[in-house]
Order: structure tokens, then C-alpha cells, then sequence
């Protein structure tokens, strides 16, 4: 199955290469403060100047701080400056640690930090970073997805509506539903994204163009791929996606968590965080692409 696998992926980024991309990696640096448990990064949330950022951990921790530009804009590294071990929904850390682990990550126009848990599907919201989350339903995962197979892509529209992408779906065949928030806490299916070359969504966030930028990665067993796409919304409906990036085998590290802003030109930027897993053998990086429109 996993030769299968490379196969397909070889094939794909083998064919991907005639087409170039939208998104260009512009910037790339370790991120690697001095800080007790610093890994597992998989939610990234960026401010409007692409400036103030937020990070969370599988380990249920939220990081917060600045990212480090030349006068140029160009992106050189990010500066931590506050760390918060999140509580669950019961006022405490639980353990095992599956119960705290923590995927999207999305940042509201209220000013509230929403999240996706992993290992108990469900998303909690945070007034206060300090304080006790509420806690709200997932839709169902498929029935034959893996336990560690959940709703890492997750974002926040303008319009305050929440989406989420899982990870697995029942077949290989079977694109990926994305689905919307309704009012009264259910989920709708409004969209199938297509399955490519054995990527999985992990991280997702609308930009300023109230388009929908999705991270998927592949795992060939010695390396990742990443691929971003968009999903393109007329009148706060879905309507296609266009394929804007595939990295060279290996080209990056495990990249998880993405985030989208509008520079001073105009231009869209994304910025991608990877997951180390609390490896030694993997890095945390921070990769920023610039889309030529």
C-alpha cells in the first residue's frame, strides 16, 4: 500500500512540475525558541499586517508573538513572547494527552481563539486564553478513518461561519466534504475538495479575498510533500478550487498550519508552520509564499 502510494505521489508531482505555481516561497527559518516542550506546532493564526501571530501545540499550548521583517518586508524569523497552557472545556489539563491535542487553529473578528481538537473531535472557543473553554460538536468522521484521522484544517470566515476539513474519508477514492457551521450547531456538507496524489488537508484559512487557502501534505516514508490550493467563494458559496503550489519531495518539513494576509502592495501572503512531532529528527519551520496574481 505504501509503495502504492509513493507511486501515485511520484506521478503526481511528476506532472505538476509543468505547471507553474501562484504561490512562491519568499522566506524559510527554524523556528526554535528557548522554551521547556517547545514542538508540535499545527495551528497558525497571523493579524492583518502580517505582524502579531498566534501558534498552538498538539500539547495543547498557545504561542504568541511577532514575526521579525527587514525594511523590505522580507520575513527573518519570529519572536515568542507569551506561552499559555491551555485548559480543556472541564477547567483542567487532561491527561493523556490525546484529550489536549490541539490542530486548527482560527482567530474570529470577536477577538476569540477557536480551536480543533484531535483525539476527542470537537472544537472549543476562548474568550480569554487563560480562562475555560466552551465546547462544540465536529461532524461525524468517516466511518473507516483512522482514530488519529480528525478535522486538522479548520477556519473562520468573514462572516463568522466556521469550516472544517477531515483529514480521512472512507475510501481512498472519496474526496474530502468540506463543511459550514449552521445556526443551530449542525454541520452542512457544501463542498467536495478532490483527492490528489495521497495529500490530506491539515490546515486552512480564508484571506482577505474571502477565498478559502488550503494545506495539504503527503508522507511518502522518508519525506513530506505540500501542496496549497483555493477554494474559490461567490457569494459565500464554494464554487471551484485552483491548485496554487506542490513542493519538491522533501522540500520542506512536515508543514501543518497556514495562514493568509494581504501585504502593503496588495499581494497575498501565506504562511506555513511544520509540525516536529517533538522529533529531534524534524524541525519546526515557518515558510512564507507570495502569490503572483
Amino acid at each position: 500500500m505504501r509503495k502504492c502510494l509513493a507511486v501515485t505521489v511520484a506521478l503526481f508531482y511528476a506532472s505538476s512540475l509543468f505547471a507553474a505555481p501562484l504561490a512562491v516561497p519568499v522566506a524559510e527559518f527554524e523556528w526554535s525558541p528557548d522554551v521547556d516542550g517547545f514542538g508540535g506546532i499545527s495551528g497558525l493564526e497571523v493579524d492583518a499586517k502580517g505582524i502579531k501571530f498566534h501558534a498552538v501545540s498538539d500539547d495543547g499550548v498557545l504561542y504568541s508573538g511577532s514575526l521579525v521583517r527587514g525594511e523590505d518586508g522580507q520575513l527573518t524569523g519570529a519572536k515568542l513572547e507569551n506561552s499559555v497552557q491551555l485548559l480543556m472545556e472541564n477547567g483542567k489539563r487532561p491527561d493523556p494527552k490525546r484529550f489536549r491535542d490541539l490542530e486548527g487553529l482560527a482567530l474570529g473578528d470577536d477577538g476569540a481563539l477557536r480551536m480543533s481538537a484531535e483525539g476527542r473531535a470537537r472544537i472549543l472557543t476562548y474568550s480569554d486564553a487563560t480562562g475555560t473553554p466552551t465546547a462544540q460538536t465536529l461532524p461525524k468522521r468517516a466511518r473507516h478513518a483512522p482514530n488519529n484521522v480528525g478535522f486538522e484544517a479548520f477556519a473562520i470566515s468573514k462572516a463568522g461561519k466556521l469550516f472544517v476539513i477531515p483529514e480521512g474519508s472512507n475510501t481512498i477514492r472519496e474526496p474530502f466534504p468540506i463543511y459550514r457551521n449552521a445556526e443551530n450547531g449542525t454541520w452542512r456538507h457544501i463542498y467536495n475538495f478532490p483527492r490528489s496524489g495521497g495529500f490530506r488537508p491539515v490546515g486552512a484559512d480564508f484571506g482577505p479575498d474571502g477565498h478559502l487557502y488550503v494545506l495539504s501534505r503527503s508522507f511518502i516514508g522518508f519525506a513530506f510533500l505540500t501542496r496549497i490550493d483555493r477554494v474559490i467563494f461567490e457569494a459565500a458559496r464554494p464554487k471551484r478550487h485552483e491548485h496554487l503550489f506542490t513542493s519538491s519531495i522533501g522540500q520542506f518539513d512536515n508543514l501543518e498550519g497556514i495562514a493568509a494576509w494581504h501585504d502593503a502592495s496588495g499581494a497575498t501572503r501565506l504562511l506555513a508552520v511544520s509540525d516536529d512531532n517533538f522529533s529531534r529528527f524534524q524541525r519546526t519551520i515557518m515558510v512564507e509564499f507570495l502569490l503572483q496574481e
